[in-house]
């Protein structure tokens, strides 16, 4: 669908400068689609950074980056200074200002967008104060309870500088300018466009995540189990989160991300984080959220540059095991609760046995860190001293915080197990410098992501997960849960087909219909049962679509490599976000009346 001229946008996140998660996935992702790049004529990206740390001030922006403005650093290559300075004494705020260049995953593509970082650690407390109370009079938004939290209370601080920086930089023609709040934390810059930038600016707050939902999915024992079968009873019933939930006006996060409805667009992730949004309360029910799915990376993968890659990763693994294994399993992931890691275990049990039959073998690795990068000597000392990552000893630098859990739950089972081993690398990303010297000289993290067979991802949480579906070009056998965004997307791409290269586990599925109060009262205990069963039905399906044989592995291949072509961020672009985009630009809702 083509703009009327050029849009303008303004992306209000944590990863403006330094991409730490999926937000800057995204962000790539975007930046480097040729579709987002002849739609958008201006991307600015705003964030916060902390000036007083002495630093090079060209590494400011982080690599690739280009400081055009900074007063911090008495640099003013653009002739800002008399529209930024002001800004700086009004609010007591440093600004940082320039250019950063971005590279797609495969190298092909590039992009730029302009980068805002500011400095808000040593407000003007009075200006603060009178914006705190602006938001409580017109949204009722209480800042004195959340203020303590950092969180909260650096992105109210870094709101009204960002406005009014924007205006700074943006000329007549760019306007109306399109804010993103990316997660919660762009909802205070976000509020400020709303009640005082109408004419010239239109917001959108893009979900990665509904982070109310996600905290009630992780700390109760039922999970995804238990959220979702009461989600779906009680918006049947008219019911919202907090008349099941109760009260959760002390929750910093839902306390922002429940006012959302007052933006001019709401993205959605997948299909779940829709109805999450849905389900936060009756001003969501008419307000559109378009599910904008997120874009998968492709690479181009041949059956011989598969097996060259199976090669190294089966030697890699018979160096640590001391058996060459048939079947290999990865998950590459972040050593958190949603990402439900026991259930990899529990399919891993059944199929076991089933390899055992076959007189087969197999190995997972779970690649995850809780403790940074570690440095290669350290790397090469625990190698040499107990055989890392085959085994593991608590402490740094081994194992650190969530990694101890993780562990907990792989060394029991390879007691029990004798046909599939669980690997546990505690390290990011995968070179012989990262690894150390038992991998083939040559390896890296592409050769890791192509050699598998299979991919786990059966998460109790993931609006979308880029990741469990990132070897599905390479003919694995991505195996998700149905909670995740991803499962959306390939049910969308196939036209509610499927595909043999992706299995869905439903760990939602109940033997019986319950009521909200039965379900709001599932322990582990039950979730286990439920879990069991599924794992095992998994686990028969998953080893029946295995491939064993070359031409097997050429047939995944190819089925995978066409699936991935149809998911790319350019078809995203043109399908969802710049037809959204268009709409919200030529018809803002009235958010005056909605105040």
């Amino acid at each position: 669908m083509p703009t009327l001229k050029p849009l303008t946008l303004a992306h209000v996140t944590h990863e403006a400068v330094e991409q730490i998660g999926g937000i800057g996935t995204v962000l790539q992702g975007l930046l480097t689609s040729s579709v987002y790049q002849a739609a958008v004529g201006r991307s600015i990206l705003i964030g916060p950074t902390a000036t007083h740390i002495a630093v090079d001030p060209e590494s400011r922006l982080g690599e690739g980056g280009q400081v055009l403005y900074s007063s911090i650093d008495n640099i003013d290559r653009a002739g800002l200074a008399g529209r930024l300075r002001p800004i700086e004494w009004a609010f007591n705020a440093a600004l940082v200002y320039g250019k950063r260049e971005f590279r797609s995953i495969d190298g092909a593509m590039t992009g730029t967008a302009e980068v805002i970082l500011i400095d808000c650690f040593n407000v003007n407390h009075d200006r603060l104060n009178f914006f705190k109370a602006r938001l409580f009079e017109t949204f009722g938004l209480d800042c004195m309870k959340f203020q303590s939290t950092w969180d909260f209370e650096e992105y109210v601080r870094l709101a009204e500088p960002a406005y009014y920086a924007l205006q700074a930089i943006l000329r007549p023609e760019d306007m109306p300018c399109v804010l993103f709040s990316h997660e919660f934390m762009g909802m205070p810059a976000a509020l400020q466009a709303i009640m005082d930038g109408q004419k010239n600016f239109r917001t959108v707050f893009h979900a990665h995540e509904c982070s109310t939902a996600r905290r009630i999915v992780e700390n109760h024992p039922g999970h995804d189990t238990m959220f979702y079968n009461v989600l779906d009873l009680a918006m049947a019933r008219g019911q919202y989160v907090e008349d099941v939930f109760g009260s959760m006006d002390s929750v910093m996060r839902h306390a922002l991300v429940s006012r959302t409805h007052l933006c001019d667009g709401i993205i959605a992730v997948g299909d779940r984080t829709r109805d999450e949004i849905k389900f936060l309360g009756p001003k969501f029910k008419d307000h559109p959220v378009d599910v904008v799915y997120n874009g998968l990376p492709s690479m181009k993968v041949t059956l011989e540059s598969k097996v060259k890659s199976r090669n190294m990763l089966a030697d890699y693994a018979q160096s640590l095991l001391g058996y060459r294994p048939d079947l290999l399993m990865t998950h590459v992931t972040r050593p958190v609760i949603s990402k439900g890691l026991w259930r990899d275990m529990k399919v891993c049990h059944h199929l076991d046995s089933l390899l055992e039959k076959d007189k087969r073998k197999g190995v997972l690795f779970i690649l995850t860190s809780g403790g940074g990068v570690r440095r290669s000597q350290d790397i090469a000392h625990m190698d040499e001293r107990y055989g890392w990552p085959r085994h593991h000893q608590h402490g740094y630098p081994d194992l650190s915080g969530p990694e101890g859990d993780i562990n907990a739950m792989i060394e029991p089972f390879n007691a029990e197990h004798k046909n599939v081993q669980v690997v546990l690398v505690n390290q990011f990303g995968w070179s012989r410098s990262l690894i150390g010297n038992r991998l083939p000289v040559d390896m890296d993290f592409a050769d890791l992501r192509r050699a598998t067979d299979i991919e786990f991802g059966m998460a109790v949480y993931e609006p979308f997960g880029i990741s469990p579906l990132e070897p599905l070009g390479s003919g694995a056998v991505c195996v998700i849960s149905n909670v995740c965004g991803c499962y959306w997307f390939v049910q969308h791409v196939t036209k509610d087909k499927g595909t043999a290269n992706v299995l869905v586990a439903d760990f939602t599925q109940l033997t019986a219909p319950e009521s909200i109060k039965q379900i709001l009262a599932m322990d582990q205990t039950q979730r286990d049962a439920i879990e069991r069963r599924v794992a095992a039905d998994v686990a028969t399906e998953l080893y029946g679509r295995l491939p064993w044989n070359d031409a097997q592995r050429r047939k995944l291949i190819d089925s995978g490599q066409k699936l991935v072509a149809r998911m790319g961020w350019d078809q995203v672009c043109e399908e969802s976000l710049i037809p959204m985009l268009n709409r919200i630009v030529q018809n803002p809702i009235a958010n005056g009346a909605k105040h």
